[in-house]
């Protein structure tokens, strides 16, 4: 199942001075993909510029953190976008 335009694949929580950054891709075991590497570097300059926020807690929704990197875009998963050739074996 894919996400809709309206599901984020990387989820911002404030508790007080604590930002809990969730990875949300739970169909998926939150599967990392580019776009999730993206929204992670973003969110991450947003947060390092709040001064209000004192720590950071990355997480993931459902049952598990991190399945690792998400290989449903089979041979092409590791061709980066700016990238115009696969790496070599």
């Amino acid at each position: 199942m894919s996400e809709t335009a309206t599901e984020e694949s990387v989820v911002v929580e404030r508790d007080g001075a604590v930002a809990i950054v969730r990875l949300n891709r739970p169909t998926r075991l939150n599967a990392f993909t580019t776009e999730m590497c993206h929204r992670l570097l973003g969110v991450s300059d947003e947060l390092d510029a709040d001064d209000d926020v004192r720590a950071i807690v990355l997480t993931g929704t459902g049952r598990a953190f991190c399945a690792g990197a998400d290989l449903g875009a089979g041979g092409d998963t590791f061709v980066l976008d700016d990238d115009p050739s696969p790496a070599s074996p």
